[in-house]
């Protein structure tokens, strides 16, 4: 019986331990084409980071742009949106001083999801909307979901699937270790029985 409480205990704990942010990764359906996703989008720019805020309570960042051209939503020469920090919840990965092609589906958030990239590898969304290329390769899409980039994890899902599974290592042996003692506790309190004829 004690045995199953702390078993119960113990799986609750790592359930609390857990958080979805760093064990759901961000996962996308293939973006549309450049013109499906300009017309499912508030807001299609072309602009460069000019900073890059710290995070706020929720992990979300603030994102400022000098903007070159506003292709849909409202014309201005700077524009600020917001991206999760965390790339687990879908927050793309900018860059200060980078030029991109930004999609912002309600003209405040931009995620990996969408046609984000930067410029050279928005050869495609360039012709579609400027009619020629100005960057100097190919998008490559449909998006794999790491908002035009094919790489590595972040160095924060890395230590976060690492915590993870140091946890739940812990708690196996631990229950192991638990359970061996409890046998060798009633292997002790049970009689021998010895034949004394």
């Amino acid at each position: 019986m004690l045995l199953r409480l702390l078993l119960v205990v113990s799986m609750i704990s790592l359930g609390l331990v857990i958080s979805p942010t760093s064990t759901y990764a961000c996962s996308c359906a293939p973006p549309g084409t450049p013109a499906e996703e300009l017309a499912g989008s508030s807001l299609v720019f072309r602009g460069t980071v000019t900073s890059i805020g710290t995070p706020d309570e929720d992990g979300r960042l603030s994102i400022d742009f000098d903007v070159e051209t506003v292709w849909k939503g409202p014309q201005s020469e700077t524009i600020t949106l917001t991206t999760h920090r965390d790339s687990a919840a879908c927050g793309y990965p900018f860059e200060a001083g980078v030029d991109y092609v930004v999609y912002s589906w309600d003209g405040v958030d931009v995620g990996r999801c969408g046609r984000t990239a930067p410029v050279e590898l928005a050869g495609e969304d360039l012709a579609a909307f400027d009619g020629g290329v100005q960057g100097t390769g190919d998008s490559g899409f449909p998006n794999t979901g790491v908002g035009g980039f094919v790489g590595d994890d972040s160095e924060q899902d890395k230590q976060s699937a690492i915590l993870v599974i140091g946890v739940a290592t812990a708690l196996i042996l631990g229950i192991a270790g638990l359970r061996l003692y409890l046998r060798r506790q009633e292997t002790k309190q049970e009689p021998t029985n010895v034949d004394c004829t």
